[in-house]
């Protein structure tokens, strides 16, 4: 039989005189699996097979090629919380001192709204081309400009 000894999670603590019996040991056992079954369940401090597996596929990168033509839909693999958008080898944005206008080349979306000259809803993104220079201090967006290249960073 156990001392009154236990230990801070209920467990038996015997001392050198005591005489443990089989059903000291089963309890304990009992108390072990049903404490390590809440800890490994418990969602907030370990990751589900499936939370592992979202974090594998947490984002993904991908591009696509402008066709000039005023917008353009890119289908991405999932629906996203946020996307990033961006000309390649283009600053996020340009300023033309002589038609006074500033060329946009980067954007952020996300379901709720984000940057102008893009728009996302559900796995659609939307990029959109200004077709000729706009009015002096107006914004040019550049997302779909012919033959150029893109970059998307989509994210769950």
């Amino acid at each position: 039989m156990p001392a009154n000894n236990k230990t801070s999670l209920g467990l038996n603590s015997w001392v050198g005189t005591d005489k443990p019996m089989r059903s000291d040991f089963v309890q304990d056992n009992a108390l072990l699996d049903s404490l390590m079954t809440a800890h490994f369940g418990n969602g907030a401090i370990h990751l589900s097979p499936d939370d592992r597996t979202l974090l594998t596929q947490a984002f993904t990168v991908g591009g696509y090629c402008g066709n000039g033509e005023a917008s353009q839909v890119i289908t991405l693999p999932f629906a996203p919380r946020i996307v990033l958008v961006f000309h390649e080898q283009m600053p996020a944005a340009d300023y033309f001192p002589a038609g006074e206008y500033n060329e946009n080349n980067f954007a952020i979306v996300t379901k709720l709204g984000g940057s102008s000259g893009v728009i996302l809803i559900a796995e659609k993104l939307t990029v959109y081309q200004t077709q000729s220079a706009p009015a002096s201090g107006g914004i040019l967006h550049n997302f779909n400009s012919d033959t150029r290249n893109y970059i998307y960073i989509a994210f769950r």
